[in-house]
Protein backbone atom coordinates (compact mmCIF):
# COMPACT_ATOMS: atom_id res chain seq x y z
CA UNK A 1 0.00 0.00 0.00
CA UNK A 2 2.73 2.35 0.84
CA UNK A 3 4.71 1.42 -2.31
CA UNK A 4 1.65 2.60 -4.41
CA UNK A 5 1.07 5.37 -2.45
CA UNK A 6 4.48 6.62 -3.47
CA UNK A 7 4.54 6.23 -6.46
CA UNK A 8 1.35 7.85 -6.66
CA UNK A 9 2.93 10.99 -4.88
CA UNK A 10 6.29 10.74 -7.28
CA UNK A 11 3.44 10.88 -10.49
CA UNK A 12 1.77 13.89 -8.71
CA UNK A 13 4.81 15.72 -8.28
CA UNK A 14 6.11 15.08 -12.20
CA UNK A 15 3.19 15.82 -12.93
CA UNK A 16 3.36 19.51 -10.80
CA UNK A 17 6.67 19.92 -12.45
CA UNK A 18 5.77 19.14 -15.65
CA UNK A 19 2.82 21.55 -15.98
CA UNK A 20 5.28 24.02 -13.77
CA UNK A 21 7.48 24.26 -16.24
CA UNK A 22 5.12 24.24 -19.55
CA UNK A 23 3.85 26.99 -17.57
CA UNK A 24 7.24 28.84 -17.85
CA UNK A 25 7.94 27.85 -21.53
CA UNK A 26 4.59 29.58 -22.59
CA UNK A 27 5.62 32.19 -20.97
CA UNK A 28 9.02 32.29 -22.09
CA UNK A 29 7.65 32.00 -25.41
CA UNK A 30 4.90 34.87 -25.43
CA UNK A 31 7.52 36.64 -23.95
CA UNK A 32 9.84 36.13 -26.46
CA UNK A 33 7.26 36.13 -29.00
CA UNK A 34 5.86 39.72 -27.78
CA UNK A 35 10.02 41.06 -28.29
CA UNK A 36 9.86 39.29 -31.52
CA UNK A 37 6.82 40.51 -32.80
CA UNK A 38 7.85 44.08 -31.27
CA UNK A 39 11.62 44.04 -32.99
CA UNK A 40 9.73 43.01 -35.85
CA UNK A 41 7.49 45.83 -36.20
CA UNK A 42 9.71 48.54 -34.96
CA UNK A 43 11.84 47.15 -38.40
CA UNK A 44 8.72 47.35 -40.71
CA UNK A 45 8.07 50.87 -39.09
CA UNK A 46 12.04 52.18 -39.41
CA UNK A 47 11.46 51.26 -43.22
CA UNK A 48 8.32 52.99 -43.61
CA UNK A 49 9.75 56.07 -41.92
CA UNK A 50 12.74 56.20 -44.25
CA UNK A 51 10.61 55.51 -47.58
CA UNK A 52 8.20 58.94 -45.70
CA UNK A 53 11.76 60.55 -45.58
CA UNK A 54 12.96 60.04 -49.03
CA UNK A 55 9.41 61.10 -50.32
CA UNK A 56 10.10 64.52 -48.36
CA UNK A 57 7.29 63.55 -45.91
CA UNK A 58 9.03 64.74 -42.73
CA UNK A 59 5.65 64.63 -40.45
CA UNK A 60 4.78 61.33 -41.10
CA UNK A 61 8.60 60.16 -41.03
CA UNK A 62 8.71 61.95 -37.73
CA UNK A 63 5.69 59.64 -36.58
CA UNK A 64 6.55 56.42 -37.65
CA UNK A 65 9.63 56.60 -36.37
CA UNK A 66 8.87 57.29 -33.29
CA UNK A 67 6.41 54.79 -32.99
CA UNK A 68 9.56 52.21 -33.98
CA UNK A 69 11.15 53.80 -31.15
CA UNK A 70 8.26 53.53 -28.63
CA UNK A 71 9.03 50.15 -29.47
CA UNK A 72 12.01 49.21 -29.34
CA UNK A 73 14.55 52.21 -27.62
CA UNK A 74 17.32 50.70 -28.86
CA UNK A 75 16.92 51.09 -32.50
CA UNK A 76 19.25 53.52 -33.46
CA UNK A 77 18.12 53.96 -37.10
CA UNK A 78 14.87 55.62 -36.09
CA UNK A 79 16.49 57.85 -33.71
CA UNK A 80 18.43 59.04 -36.84
CA UNK A 81 15.70 59.11 -39.02
CA UNK A 82 13.63 61.41 -36.22
CA UNK A 83 16.63 63.37 -35.71
CA UNK A 84 17.08 63.71 -39.90
CA UNK A 85 13.54 64.30 -40.44
CA UNK A 86 13.19 67.28 -37.67
CA UNK A 87 16.44 68.76 -38.72
CA UNK A 88 15.00 69.30 -42.50
CA UNK A 89 11.47 70.52 -41.46
CA UNK A 90 13.67 73.09 -39.07
CA UNK A 91 12.16 71.24 -36.15
CA UNK A 92 14.39 71.90 -33.03
CA UNK A 93 14.13 68.68 -31.81
CA UNK A 94 16.10 67.67 -34.19
CA UNK A 95 19.38 67.89 -31.52
CA UNK A 96 17.64 66.16 -28.88
CA UNK A 97 17.20 62.62 -31.32
CA UNK A 98 20.94 63.39 -32.95
CA UNK A 99 21.94 63.34 -28.99
CA UNK A 100 20.00 59.97 -28.45
CA UNK A 101 21.41 58.15 -31.83
CA UNK A 102 25.02 59.16 -30.47
CA UNK A 103 24.16 57.76 -26.88
CA UNK A 104 23.22 54.79 -27.99
CA UNK A 105 25.84 54.15 -30.25
CA UNK A 106 29.33 56.00 -28.66
CA UNK A 107 31.33 55.19 -31.22
CA UNK A 108 29.39 56.75 -34.50
CA UNK A 109 31.76 59.78 -35.56
CA UNK A 110 28.92 60.16 -38.12
CA UNK A 111 25.92 60.55 -35.43
CA UNK A 112 28.82 63.03 -33.09
CA UNK A 113 29.23 64.99 -37.00
CA UNK A 114 25.60 65.43 -37.13
CA UNK A 115 25.09 66.56 -33.49
CA UNK A 116 27.89 69.03 -34.32
CA UNK A 117 26.16 70.24 -37.24
CA UNK A 118 23.01 70.64 -36.05
CA UNK A 119 23.89 72.44 -32.72
CA UNK A 120 25.97 74.85 -34.61
CA UNK A 121 22.59 75.34 -36.48
CA UNK A 122 20.80 76.23 -33.71
CA UNK A 123 23.59 78.25 -31.96
CA UNK A 124 24.08 75.84 -29.25
CA UNK A 125 28.09 76.51 -29.40
CA UNK A 126 28.36 74.69 -25.88
CA UNK A 127 26.69 71.27 -27.08
CA UNK A 128 29.07 71.38 -30.73
CA UNK A 129 32.03 72.04 -28.55
CA UNK A 130 31.46 69.09 -25.77
CA UNK A 131 30.42 66.58 -29.05
CA UNK A 132 34.04 67.65 -30.36
CA UNK A 133 34.99 66.31 -27.18
CA UNK A 134 33.79 63.30 -27.05
CA UNK A 135 35.68 61.94 -29.82
CA UNK A 136 38.60 59.31 -29.36
CA UNK A 137 42.07 60.01 -30.28
CA UNK A 138 41.64 57.65 -33.17
CA UNK A 139 38.29 59.43 -34.41
CA UNK A 140 39.98 62.69 -34.09
CA UNK A 141 42.62 61.30 -37.24
CA UNK A 142 39.92 61.05 -39.14
CA UNK A 143 38.48 63.70 -41.85
CA UNK A 144 35.26 63.35 -40.69
CA UNK A 145 36.45 64.95 -37.06
CA UNK A 146 38.08 68.01 -38.81
CA UNK A 147 35.23 68.57 -40.80
CA UNK A 148 33.26 68.90 -37.44
CA UNK A 149 36.31 70.98 -36.05
CA UNK A 150 36.23 72.66 -38.98
CA UNK A 151 32.44 73.93 -38.98
CA UNK A 152 32.93 74.96 -34.86
CA UNK A 153 35.84 76.98 -35.65
CA UNK A 154 33.93 78.79 -38.49
CA UNK A 155 30.91 79.36 -36.46
CA UNK A 156 33.12 81.14 -34.07
CA UNK A 157 34.40 83.21 -36.77
CA UNK A 158 38.25 81.51 -36.35
CA UNK A 159 38.58 81.17 -40.45
CA UNK A 160 42.44 80.54 -39.54
CA UNK A 161 41.51 77.45 -37.74
CA UNK A 162 38.68 76.34 -39.86
CA UNK A 163 41.15 76.54 -42.48
CA UNK A 164 43.84 74.37 -41.30
CA UNK A 165 40.68 71.58 -40.40
CA UNK A 166 39.20 71.63 -43.73
CA UNK A 167 42.73 71.01 -45.43
CA UNK A 168 43.46 68.44 -42.96
CA UNK A 169 39.87 66.60 -43.67
CA UNK A 170 41.34 66.52 -47.69
CA UNK A 171 44.43 65.18 -46.80
CA UNK A 172 42.66 62.65 -45.06
CA UNK A 173 40.07 62.06 -47.91
CA UNK A 174 42.03 63.21 -50.91
CA UNK A 175 39.27 61.86 -53.48
CA UNK A 176 36.63 63.83 -51.57
CA UNK A 177 36.29 66.96 -53.92
CA UNK A 178 33.26 68.67 -51.37
CA UNK A 179 37.00 69.35 -48.63
CA UNK A 180 38.37 71.21 -51.74
CA UNK A 181 35.22 72.96 -51.91
CA UNK A 182 34.65 73.93 -48.40
CA UNK A 183 38.42 74.87 -48.03
CA UNK A 184 38.22 77.16 -50.95
CA UNK A 185 35.14 78.86 -49.45
CA UNK A 186 37.04 79.20 -46.31
CA UNK A 187 39.98 80.97 -48.07
CA UNK A 188 37.71 83.26 -49.69
CA UNK A 189 37.52 84.95 -45.82
CA UNK A 190 41.08 85.35 -45.39
CA UNK A 191 42.98 88.81 -44.99
CA UNK A 192 45.19 86.96 -47.48
CA UNK A 193 45.24 88.02 -51.19
CA UNK A 194 46.64 85.20 -52.79
CA UNK A 195 45.03 82.80 -50.78
CA UNK A 196 41.89 84.64 -51.90
CA UNK A 197 42.64 84.65 -55.34
CA UNK A 198 43.77 80.75 -55.13
CA UNK A 199 40.15 80.22 -53.48
CA UNK A 200 38.82 81.57 -56.69
CA UNK A 201 40.72 79.35 -59.08
CA UNK A 202 39.51 76.20 -56.92
CA UNK A 203 36.03 77.24 -57.45
CA UNK A 204 35.66 78.09 -61.03
CA UNK A 205 37.66 75.04 -61.59
CA UNK A 206 34.68 73.36 -59.43
CA UNK A 207 32.05 75.18 -61.11
CA UNK A 208 31.17 72.42 -63.89
CA UNK A 209 31.15 69.74 -61.49
CA UNK A 210 27.98 68.12 -62.04
CA UNK A 211 27.80 67.51 -57.82
CA UNK A 212 29.44 70.82 -56.72
CA UNK A 213 29.26 72.93 -59.53
CA UNK A 214 26.32 74.51 -57.68
CA UNK A 215 27.58 75.13 -54.11
CA UNK A 216 30.42 76.34 -55.80
CA UNK A 217 29.08 79.27 -57.89
CA UNK A 218 27.20 80.05 -54.96
CA UNK A 219 30.07 80.36 -52.50
CA UNK A 220 31.83 82.85 -55.43
CA UNK A 221 28.45 84.64 -55.53
CA UNK A 222 28.11 85.05 -51.81
CA UNK A 223 31.87 86.55 -51.59
CA UNK A 224 30.77 88.71 -54.58
CA UNK A 225 27.90 90.31 -52.78
CA UNK A 226 30.39 90.70 -49.90
CA UNK A 227 32.77 92.37 -51.58
CA UNK A 228 30.36 94.74 -53.54
CA UNK A 229 31.98 93.17 -56.98
CA UNK A 230 30.63 93.74 -60.71
CA UNK A 231 26.71 93.79 -60.41
CA UNK A 232 26.53 92.32 -64.06
CA UNK A 233 28.66 89.52 -63.00
CA UNK A 234 27.13 88.39 -59.89
CA UNK A 235 23.64 88.42 -62.07
CA UNK A 236 25.20 86.60 -64.32
CA UNK A 237 26.55 83.78 -62.01
CA UNK A 238 23.08 83.90 -60.11
CA UNK A 239 21.25 83.25 -63.33
CA UNK A 240 23.55 80.67 -64.12
CA UNK A 241 23.47 78.94 -60.63
CA UNK A 242 19.14 78.94 -60.97
CA UNK A 243 19.61 76.35 -64.02
CA UNK A 244 21.21 73.42 -62.48
CA UNK A 245 20.10 70.41 -60.89
CA UNK A 246 21.84 71.09 -57.21
CA UNK A 247 20.34 74.85 -57.20
CA UNK A 248 17.61 75.40 -54.42
CA UNK A 249 14.91 77.42 -53.50
CA UNK A 250 17.34 80.10 -51.02
CA UNK A 251 19.29 80.32 -54.69
CA UNK A 252 16.22 81.54 -56.19
CA UNK A 253 15.97 84.02 -53.58
CA UNK A 254 19.39 85.24 -53.85
CA UNK A 255 18.98 85.70 -57.38
CA UNK A 256 15.82 87.61 -57.07
CA UNK A 257 17.49 90.37 -54.12
CA UNK A 258 20.09 90.47 -56.96
CA UNK A 259 17.59 91.20 -59.58
CA UNK A 260 15.87 93.96 -56.75
CA UNK A 261 18.67 95.26 -55.48
CA UNK A 262 20.12 96.27 -59.63
CA UNK A 263 16.41 97.20 -60.66
CA UNK A 264 16.21 94.87 -63.12
CA UNK A 265 13.31 94.93 -65.36
CA UNK A 266 13.41 90.91 -64.88
CA UNK A 267 12.55 91.26 -61.28
CA UNK A 268 8.89 91.18 -61.49
CA UNK A 269 8.61 88.23 -63.76
CA UNK A 270 10.86 86.42 -61.35
CA UNK A 271 8.74 87.39 -58.53
CA UNK A 272 5.94 86.17 -59.95
CA UNK A 273 7.99 83.14 -60.44
CA UNK A 274 9.47 82.66 -57.01
CA UNK A 275 5.16 82.95 -55.76
CA UNK A 276 4.24 80.21 -57.70
CA UNK A 277 7.21 77.67 -56.78
CA UNK A 278 6.98 78.70 -52.71
CA UNK A 279 3.71 77.24 -51.72
CA UNK A 280 5.06 73.87 -52.48
CA UNK A 281 6.75 73.92 -48.75
CA UNK A 282 5.61 76.18 -46.23
CA UNK A 283 9.46 76.48 -45.23
CA UNK A 284 9.74 78.23 -48.78
CA UNK A 285 6.28 79.98 -48.64
CA UNK A 286 7.42 81.48 -44.85
CA UNK A 287 11.07 82.56 -46.40
CA UNK A 288 9.63 84.58 -49.58
CA UNK A 289 6.72 86.42 -47.23
CA UNK A 290 9.90 87.44 -44.26
CA UNK A 291 11.89 88.30 -47.38
CA UNK A 292 9.06 90.44 -48.60
CA UNK A 293 8.64 92.14 -45.09
CA UNK A 294 12.48 92.93 -45.01
CA UNK A 295 11.79 94.80 -47.99
CA UNK A 296 9.10 97.01 -47.41
CA UNK A 297 6.68 94.46 -49.26
CA UNK A 298 4.01 93.22 -45.97
CA UNK A 299 0.65 94.25 -47.83
CA UNK A 300 2.02 92.48 -50.89
CA UNK A 301 2.91 89.48 -48.66
CA UNK A 302 -0.67 89.51 -47.23
CA UNK A 303 -2.32 89.83 -50.63
CA UNK A 304 -0.54 86.64 -51.29
CA UNK A 305 -1.23 84.75 -48.80
CA UNK A 306 -5.02 85.66 -49.22
CA UNK A 307 -5.26 84.08 -52.28
CA UNK A 308 -3.44 80.54 -51.11
CA UNK A 309 -5.71 78.01 -49.53
CA UNK A 310 -5.82 77.90 -45.71
CA UNK A 311 -4.69 74.77 -45.09
CA UNK A 312 -1.72 76.14 -46.54
CA UNK A 313 -1.45 79.58 -45.04
CA UNK A 314 -2.18 77.58 -41.55
CA UNK A 315 1.21 76.00 -41.44
CA UNK A 316 4.01 76.71 -39.45
CA UNK A 317 5.85 78.57 -39.77
CA UNK A 318 3.69 81.05 -42.08
CA UNK A 319 1.28 82.16 -39.34
CA UNK A 320 4.38 83.61 -37.39
CA UNK A 321 5.62 85.63 -40.66
CA UNK A 322 2.10 86.49 -41.70
CA UNK A 323 1.95 88.01 -38.03
CA UNK A 324 5.21 90.00 -38.67
CA UNK A 325 3.30 91.65 -41.80
CA UNK A 326 0.23 92.85 -40.00
CA UNK A 327 2.59 94.28 -37.12
CA UNK A 328 4.92 95.88 -39.38
CA UNK A 329 1.81 97.81 -41.36
CA UNK A 330 0.56 98.51 -37.62
CA UNK A 331 -2.64 96.58 -38.70
CA UNK A 332 -3.07 95.76 -34.89
CA UNK A 333 -7.22 94.29 -35.67
CA UNK A 334 -5.72 92.01 -37.66
CA UNK A 335 -2.92 90.56 -35.91
CA UNK A 336 -5.32 90.19 -33.54
CA UNK A 337 -7.75 88.34 -35.33
CA UNK A 338 -4.66 86.10 -36.62
CA UNK A 339 -4.23 85.46 -32.84
CA UNK A 340 -6.80 84.93 -31.07
CA UNK A 341 -8.80 81.59 -30.56
CA UNK A 342 -6.33 79.39 -32.36
CA UNK A 343 -3.40 77.18 -31.57
CA UNK A 344 0.43 77.11 -32.90
CA UNK A 345 1.07 74.10 -31.42
CA UNK A 346 4.07 73.64 -30.12
CA UNK A 347 4.99 77.43 -31.11
CA UNK A 348 1.86 78.93 -28.85
CA UNK A 349 4.21 80.54 -26.89
CA UNK A 350 5.31 82.80 -30.09
CA UNK A 351 1.34 83.33 -30.56
CA UNK A 352 0.81 84.36 -26.98
CA UNK A 353 3.55 87.10 -28.12
CA UNK A 354 1.84 88.37 -31.18
CA UNK A 355 -1.13 88.68 -29.48
CA UNK A 356 0.35 90.39 -26.31
CA UNK A 357 1.53 92.71 -29.16
CA UNK A 358 -1.42 93.42 -31.05
CA UNK A 359 -3.34 94.33 -27.73
CA UNK A 360 -0.58 96.54 -26.50
CA UNK A 361 -0.95 98.21 -30.13
CA UNK A 362 -4.87 98.58 -29.63
CA UNK A 363 -3.99 99.92 -25.81
CA UNK A 364 -5.14 97.35 -23.84
CA UNK A 365 -2.12 97.40 -21.69
CA UNK A 366 -3.72 94.81 -19.27
CA UNK A 367 -4.90 91.64 -21.32
CA UNK A 368 -1.42 92.34 -23.52
CA UNK A 369 0.39 91.79 -20.23
CA UNK A 370 -1.32 88.46 -19.61
CA UNK A 371 -0.86 87.19 -22.64
CA UNK A 372 2.99 88.47 -22.28
CA UNK A 373 2.70 86.39 -19.26
CA UNK A 374 1.36 83.18 -20.78
CA UNK A 375 4.44 83.19 -23.81
CA UNK A 376 7.07 83.57 -20.96
CA UNK A 377 5.79 80.69 -18.96
CA UNK A 378 5.24 78.51 -22.10
CA UNK A 379 8.79 79.61 -23.41
CA UNK A 380 10.01 78.72 -19.77
CA UNK A 381 10.56 75.44 -20.10
CA UNK A 382 13.12 74.88 -23.48
CA UNK A 383 16.02 76.98 -24.20
CA UNK A 384 15.41 76.87 -27.64
CA UNK A 385 11.84 78.27 -27.03
CA UNK A 386 13.06 81.01 -25.06
CA UNK A 387 15.61 81.78 -27.40
CA UNK A 388 13.29 82.57 -30.04
CA UNK A 389 11.53 84.85 -27.83
CA UNK A 390 14.21 86.72 -27.12
CA UNK A 391 14.87 86.90 -30.69
CA UNK A 392 11.27 88.08 -32.00
CA UNK A 393 10.99 90.57 -28.64
CA UNK A 394 14.89 91.83 -29.56
CA UNK A 395 13.53 92.58 -33.36
CA UNK A 396 10.38 94.48 -32.05
CA UNK A 397 12.07 96.87 -30.03
CA UNK A 398 10.89 95.06 -26.37
CA UNK A 399 13.85 96.12 -24.04
CA UNK A 400 12.14 95.13 -20.66
CA UNK A 401 10.95 91.59 -22.14
CA UNK A 402 14.08 90.61 -24.06
CA UNK A 403 16.48 91.11 -21.15
CA UNK A 404 14.05 89.20 -18.72
CA UNK A 405 13.84 86.06 -20.94
CA UNK A 406 17.63 86.65 -21.45
CA UNK A 407 17.77 86.31 -17.02
CA UNK A 408 15.32 83.34 -18.31
CA UNK A 409 18.18 82.14 -20.08
CA UNK A 410 20.83 81.81 -17.96
CA UNK A 411 19.33 78.98 -16.10
CA UNK A 412 20.07 76.25 -18.74
CA UNK A 413 23.98 75.79 -19.12
CA UNK A 414 23.84 75.40 -22.95
CA UNK A 415 22.97 78.91 -23.54
CA UNK A 416 24.03 80.67 -20.08
CA UNK A 417 27.08 82.28 -21.12
CA UNK A 418 25.53 83.78 -24.75
CA UNK A 419 22.83 85.29 -22.70
CA UNK A 420 24.77 86.87 -20.11
CA UNK A 421 27.24 88.29 -23.17
CA UNK A 422 24.29 89.67 -24.50
CA UNK A 423 22.61 91.12 -21.58
CA UNK A 424 26.42 92.65 -20.75
CA UNK A 425 25.99 94.57 -24.04
CA UNK A 426 22.25 95.82 -23.38
CA UNK A 427 23.37 97.23 -20.10
CA UNK A 428 26.21 98.70 -21.20
CA UNK A 429 24.27 100.43 -24.18
CA UNK A 430 22.23 101.08 -21.49
CA UNK A 431 24.81 102.79 -18.90
CA UNK A 432 23.36 100.24 -16.16
CA UNK A 433 25.97 99.96 -14.01
CA UNK A 434 23.89 97.80 -11.39
CA UNK A 435 22.85 95.87 -14.39
CA UNK A 436 26.81 94.78 -15.39
CA UNK A 437 27.41 94.26 -12.20
CA UNK A 438 24.80 91.68 -11.95
CA UNK A 439 25.74 89.95 -14.84
CA UNK A 440 29.91 89.99 -14.43
CA UNK A 441 28.78 88.52 -11.38
CA UNK A 442 27.15 85.30 -12.89
CA UNK A 443 30.00 85.47 -15.94
CA UNK A 444 32.71 85.72 -13.05
CA UNK A 445 31.37 82.50 -11.52
CA UNK A 446 31.21 80.76 -14.77
CA UNK A 447 35.04 81.37 -15.97
CA UNK A 448 37.13 82.84 -13.28
CA UNK A 449 40.15 82.76 -15.95
CA UNK A 450 38.49 85.49 -17.95
CA UNK A 451 40.84 88.19 -16.24
CA UNK A 452 38.21 91.02 -18.75
CA UNK A 453 35.47 89.68 -16.62
CA UNK A 454 37.24 89.84 -13.70
CA UNK A 455 38.91 93.59 -13.99
CA UNK A 456 35.28 94.84 -15.18
CA UNK A 457 34.02 93.21 -12.15
CA UNK A 458 36.53 94.79 -10.36
CA UNK A 459 35.49 98.42 -12.06
CA UNK A 460 31.74 98.13 -11.70
CA UNK A 461 32.14 96.69 -7.90
CA UNK A 462 34.02 100.00 -6.51
CA UNK A 463 32.13 102.16 -8.99
CA UNK A 464 29.28 101.30 -6.75
CA UNK A 465 30.81 100.80 -3.86
CA UNK A 466 29.54 96.97 -3.99
CA UNK A 467 31.58 94.61 -1.83
CA UNK A 468 34.72 97.41 -2.44
CA UNK A 469 37.35 95.34 -0.69
CA UNK A 470 36.53 92.26 -3.31
CA UNK A 471 37.06 94.67 -6.33
CA UNK A 472 40.35 95.64 -4.96
CA UNK A 473 41.65 92.24 -4.34
CA UNK A 474 40.47 91.54 -7.87
CA UNK A 475 41.70 94.63 -9.86
CA UNK A 476 44.97 93.85 -7.84
CA UNK A 477 45.04 89.79 -8.97
CA UNK A 478 44.10 91.35 -12.79
CA UNK A 479 46.88 93.82 -12.68
CA UNK A 480 49.61 91.39 -11.48
CA UNK A 481 48.74 88.90 -13.71
CA UNK A 482 49.03 91.62 -16.54
CA UNK A 483 50.35 95.38 -15.80
CA UNK A 484 51.27 96.39 -18.84
CA UNK A 485 47.20 96.08 -19.82
CA UNK A 486 46.12 99.73 -19.74
CA UNK A 487 42.82 98.85 -18.57
CA UNK A 488 43.98 96.86 -15.89
CA UNK A 489 46.45 99.42 -14.51
CA UNK A 490 43.26 102.27 -14.65
CA UNK A 491 41.48 99.94 -12.27
CA UNK A 492 43.92 98.82 -10.00
CA UNK A 493 44.93 102.69 -10.28
CA UNK A 494 40.95 103.78 -9.50
CA UNK A 495 41.25 101.00 -6.80
CA UNK A 496 43.82 102.31 -4.85
CA UNK A 497 42.74 106.15 -5.17
CA UNK A 498 39.26 105.25 -4.01
CA UNK A 499 41.20 103.84 -0.63
CA UNK A 500 42.88 107.18 -0.25
CA UNK A 501 45.98 106.03 -1.58
CA UNK A 502 46.43 109.12 -4.32
CA UNK A 503 50.18 108.44 -4.67
CA UNK A 504 50.42 105.21 -5.70
CA UNK A 505 47.65 105.48 -8.17
CA UNK A 506 49.60 107.93 -10.14
CA UNK A 507 52.40 105.77 -9.68
CA UNK A 508 50.56 103.19 -11.30
CA UNK A 509 49.45 105.36 -14.44
CA UNK A 510 52.64 106.67 -15.12
CA UNK A 511 54.01 103.20 -15.58
CA UNK A 512 52.02 103.22 -19.04
CA UNK A 513 53.40 104.77 -22.03
CA UNK A 514 52.09 107.83 -23.25
CA UNK A 515 49.94 106.19 -26.25
CA UNK A 516 48.60 103.90 -23.62
CA UNK A 517 47.55 107.01 -21.83
CA UNK A 518 46.08 108.95 -24.86
CA UNK A 519 43.28 106.25 -24.62
CA UNK A 520 40.03 108.30 -23.99
CA UNK A 521 38.79 106.29 -21.15
CA UNK A 522 42.23 105.65 -19.78
CA UNK A 523 42.50 109.65 -20.59
CA UNK A 524 39.58 110.19 -18.18
CA UNK A 525 40.82 108.36 -15.12
CA UNK A 526 44.14 109.68 -15.04
CA UNK A 527 42.95 113.07 -15.28
CA UNK A 528 40.93 112.59 -12.31
CA UNK A 529 43.46 111.52 -10.50
CA UNK A 530 45.84 114.52 -11.79
CA UNK A 531 42.81 117.04 -10.22
CA UNK A 532 43.99 115.79 -6.92
CA UNK A 533 47.11 116.91 -6.90
CA UNK A 534 48.25 120.23 -7.90
CA UNK A 535 49.77 119.51 -11.70
CA UNK A 536 46.21 121.96 -13.10
CA UNK A 537 48.24 121.90 -16.85
CA UNK A 538 48.86 118.23 -17.03
CA UNK A 539 45.16 117.34 -15.25
CA UNK A 540 43.70 119.25 -18.10
CA UNK A 541 45.27 117.69 -20.53
CA UNK A 542 43.90 114.75 -19.86
CA UNK A 543 40.90 115.46 -19.30
CA UNK A 544 40.17 117.27 -21.98
CA UNK A 545 41.22 113.74 -23.91
CA UNK A 546 38.58 111.72 -21.82
CA UNK A 547 36.06 114.02 -22.71
CA UNK A 548 35.80 111.41 -26.05
CA UNK A 549 35.44 108.99 -23.22
CA UNK A 550 32.13 106.78 -23.18
CA UNK A 551 31.81 106.98 -19.18
CA UNK A 552 28.81 104.86 -16.89
CA UNK A 553 26.90 107.15 -15.31
CA UNK A 554 29.36 106.63 -11.80
CA UNK A 555 31.93 107.61 -13.83
CA UNK A 556 31.01 110.78 -15.54
CA UNK A 557 30.10 111.92 -11.81
CA UNK A 558 33.90 111.55 -11.20
CA UNK A 559 34.73 112.91 -14.38
CA UNK A 560 33.12 116.02 -13.95
CA UNK A 561 33.67 116.40 -10.14
CA UNK A 562 37.29 116.63 -11.28
CA UNK A 563 36.39 119.29 -13.67
CA UNK A 564 34.73 121.49 -10.87
CA UNK A 565 37.73 120.82 -8.56
CA UNK A 566 39.83 121.89 -11.51
CA UNK A 567 38.21 124.93 -12.25
CA UNK A 568 38.28 125.86 -8.41
CA UNK A 569 41.91 125.68 -8.51
CA UNK A 570 42.25 127.89 -11.58
CA UNK A 571 40.36 130.28 -10.07
CA UNK A 572 42.21 130.30 -6.83
CA UNK A 573 45.08 131.20 -8.88
CA UNK A 574 43.20 133.30 -10.82
CA UNK A 575 42.43 135.48 -8.10
CA UNK A 576 45.55 135.09 -6.38
CA UNK A 577 47.03 136.82 -8.91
Amino acid sequence: MEVTLQKIERSYIKLSLGILLGFLLLIFLCWGGWHFFQGWQAQRLTHRAAAYLNAGDFKSAILTARHAFQLDPQKTAAARIVAEAAERSGDRAALDWWRKALELEPSSNEDALAVVRCALQMGDLVTAEKTLGHFSERGKQTAVYHVAAAQFAQANKNVGEAEQHWAKAGELAPNDKSYRLQLAACRLASPDLTKRQSARVALEALRHDEKLGAPAIRALILDGVARHQDAEQLRDLSKELQSLPGAIFADRMLYLEILREQRDPEFTETLTKVEKEAPSRPSELATLLSWMNKNQMSLLAIDFVKGLPNELANKWPVPAVLADSYARLGDWKALEQLTKNVNWGDFDFMRHACLARAWRGLNKDVPAQTEWDAAEKQAATQSERLSSLAQMVSDWGWNLETIEVLWALTKFSDKKTDALRNLYVRYSAANDTQGLYRVLLRLNESDSSDFDVKNNLAQTSLLLNAEPSYGRKLAEEVYRQNSSNALYATTYAYALYSNGDLNRAIKVMQSLTEEQLQQPAVSAYYGIFLAGTGDVGKARHYLELGEKARLLPEEKALFDQAKRRLQSREAAVSSSG
